[in-house]
Parts: structure tokens; sequence; C-alpha cells
């Protein structure tokens, strides 16, 4: 079966160089060449002659012509590009708000504890001062009373206990 269709190949390519030969012959002349060219310049001047047809009836009907749908096309395209730039921006941004957040969380924790700390010490600090001048007080009271009681002296000391 191989040689079969190995034949039929050869035959097939041997009718094509045949072809190619034939047509080469008879477009490898210079009237051809003249013909041919002047059959494209009579194609190209009606491709002109339609092209200015079709833009007058666009403009006639207000329609985009294919040079203003290009620009158009253009525009279209940077403005999705900066679309996605500001996409990417936001996201960033947002990104960045969420950090910033979570920090200022951490901040207000943290100064909440530090003034609860700082309240308790103040207290602390003053009931200590209120103590030590009652204290103070006390002991001047007894100086000017010159009562010298044990008792005295123990009630004084369970007052400051308190």
């Amino acid at each position: 079966m191989d040689s079969k269709h190995h034949d039929s190949v050869l035959t097939y390519k041997k009718i094509e160089a045949d072809l190619n030969k034939r047509i080469h012959a008879h477009t490898n002349s210079r009237t051809f060449t003249l013909a041919f060219g002047r059959a494209m310049e009579a194609h190209l001047k009606r491709v002109r002659i339609h092209r200015r047809f079709t833009t007058k009836w666009l403009k006639l009907l207000e329609l985009a012509n294919k040079d203003e749908i290009a620009a158009l096309s253009i525009r279209l395209v940077d403005c999705e590009e900066k679309i996605d730039f500001l996409d990417d921006t936001v996201y960033l941004i947002n990104k960045m708000l969420k950090g910033n957040q979570l920090q200022l969380k951490m901040v207000r924790e943290s100064w909440e504890e530090l003034f609860t700390f700082l309240k308790s010490e103040v207290r602390e600090k003053r009931d200590k001062k209120i103590n030590s001048l009652e204290k103070e007080l006390l002991e001047l009271r007894a100086l000017f009373n010159h009562e010298f009681d044990m008792e005295d002296i123990g009630k004084i000391n369970k007052r400051l206990t308190r």
C-alpha cells in the first residue's frame, strides 16, 4: 500500500512541477508584467474612488470612519490602562489602610493599658500621701495634746493600716 501512495505522491509532485513551469513561462514576460501593472493601477484607482465615496457617505450620515474608530480604540486602550493603574492603586491603598488600622488598634489598646496603669499609680501615690499626711497630723495632735498613751498610738496605727 505504501508503494501505491508513494507513486501517487510522486505523480502529483510531477504534475505540480509541470504546471509551475507553464505558469512561470507565461508570467515571466514583459508583456504580462506590463498588463499586470496596468490591471493593478486600475484596481487601486477603483479602491481610491470607493474609499472616497464611502467616506463621503459616512460624513453625510454622521458615522465614524475607519480612522476615527482607530483613534477611538487607541483612546479606549489608554483609558483601560489608566483604569487598571487606578484599580491597582486603590488596592494598595486599601491594603495600607488595613495595616494602618491594625496598628492604630494596637496603639489604642496599649494606650488604654497604659492609662489604666497610670491611673492606678496616681491613685496609689495619692493614697500614700494622704495616709502619710494623716499619720503626721495624728502625731502632731499627739504632741500638742501631750498624751502619749499606748491606746492612742494603737488607734493611730489602726487608722493608718486601713
